[in-house]
């Protein structure tokens, strides 16, 4: 295994970093500039991104799905991009209805406020009518992902995000506030889901039956592992709001911060799971002793970039909250980061072998076995944000451990 070869795996897998970063910017931007409103902002829009990764999970995982067959089988993507298609289009409208209908129930999740749960029961409205436009842009972005067209989706993402960012301070200065900002997030994701499909030259094809059944076969345990990682997080949330108005904004922020450098995580996944595919197509011998120097080198990075970046994501996220109060608890929270990093990259090998089950089992252990009976005991013996901050660490260590023992024991050099 020669270095050069790992180096020019990690730089291939840059551009999907920022790809990936950039699919939640608009999110982060209305954060940051929530920052100017107050306290009340910060924890309606740190409530909403928890629950946001739950609206979308069913939608991302079929994208997971997608983007696992198309780099195998491109030479029949128009069928591929079509049934995707059907399937995101079919769950992101019936997800809206049920979200729109529930909407004021749906923040009784958290211990609230009731201005603040009037303002989250809004935001959570405007979401399901934004909901089918973000579904649009799935299946053509996956495209220009696969295709390596980095430098399109990056011109769309900053189209976009200056039609954000320009609505986000006309609804500040206007008094329109969290509602206005997040109209504006529902403007821009117009423009940047009709720009993925006119730029990624989306050609229609036949829903196909195998390739739904495909989508089924792979997105399932995909979504198991998807809803149990939400309902952690809603009842970890939960748990979090329990301690009251102020500790529960400080939870806020650091989850922010930490959220906030997980975002480029999933291109991580999605960079190393292109190159493995490769890999494994090309019969490399070496390759679990690539994954193993990877791992290192991946880890060792986050936490240099956890270190570097944790003072201005915190001005960025929650200035609204003073850094004295937050630094003896961010720390803490940035462990999940670093650890998620490091089962980022065993989850990517283990997809590009189509092996979704210990996916599946990673998300039960890691979520219902260690987070949710970790976070009760710290909730029943009050242990606050310090008890809570490790929940998360813990959890995304037991996975990583769970996933390298799983890949020891079923692959000896690359392949099955």
């Amino acid at each position: 295994m020669k270095k050069k070869e790992i180096i020019q795996t990690l730089i291939f897998v840059l551009p999907y970093i920022f790809i990936e970063f950039s699919n939640t910017i608009l999110v982060t931007i209305d954060k940051s500039i929530s920052n100017s409103i107050g306290k009340t902002a910060i924890i309606v829009f740190t409530s909403f991104v928890t629950l946001n990764w739950a609206i979308n999970t069913v939608q991302t995982c079929i994208s997971q799905a997608h983007n696992i067959i198309l780099v195998r089988d491109k030479k029949n993507y128009k069928d591929i991009n079509t049934s995707a298609m059907a399937m995101i289009m079919f769950f992101a409208i019936i997800t809206s209805i049920l979200i729109y209908c529930f909407a004021y129930k749906i923040t009784y999740i958290y211990e609230l406020e009731q201005d603040t749960r009037e303002i989250l029961t809004v935001i959570l409205k405007l979401k399901a009518i934004q909901l089918p436009l973000v579904a649009l842009g799935y299946v053509p972005r996956n495209n220009l992902k696969v295709n390596e067209k980095t430098k399109t989706i990056f011109i769309i993402v900053i189209v976009s995000s200056i039609v954000n960012i320009a609505g986000d301070i006309i609804s500040v200065k206007y008094g329109f506030n969290e509602k206005g900002i997040y109209i504006a997030t529902i403007l821009s994701t117009c423009v940047s889901s009709v720009l993925f499909l006119i730029l990624s030259k989306f050609e229609i094809g036949k829903i196909s039956i195998n390739y739904i059944k495909e989508l089924v076969k792979y997105g399932k345990d995909l979504v198991f592992n998807k809803i149990v990682q939400r309902i952690v997080n809603l009842f970890y949330m939960h748990v979090a709001s329990s301690f009251g108005t102020e500790p529960y904004a400080i939870h806020c922020v650091c989850v922010g911060v930490s959220d906030l450098l997980s975002e480029s995580i999933e291109g991580y996944y999605s960079g190393l799971l292109i190159a493995y595919s490769k890999d494994i197509e090309n019969e490399n011998r070496y390759l679990i002793k690539k994954v193993d120097k990877i791992e290192v080198i991946g880890t060792a990075f986050s936490v240099i970039l956890a270190f570097l970046l944790v003072y201005p994501t915190w001005w960025m996220m929650g200035r609204a909250i003073s850094w004295e109060t937050c630094k003896p608890f961010i720390g803490l929270y940035l462990t999940e980061f670093v650890m998620t990093v490091a089962s980022c990259n065993y989850r990517a090998y283990l997809s590009a072998n189509k092996d979704t089950k210990a996916i599946r089992m990673m998300a039960f252990i890691g979520g219902l076995c260690v987070r949710v009976p970790y976070a009760y005991f710290v909730k029943c013996f009050n242990l606050g944000l310090y008890g809570l901050s490790l929940a998360c660490g813990i959890d995304r260590a037991v996975r990583t451990l769970y996933l390298r023992l799983y890949i020891r024991k079923n692959y000896s050099r690359g392949e099955k």
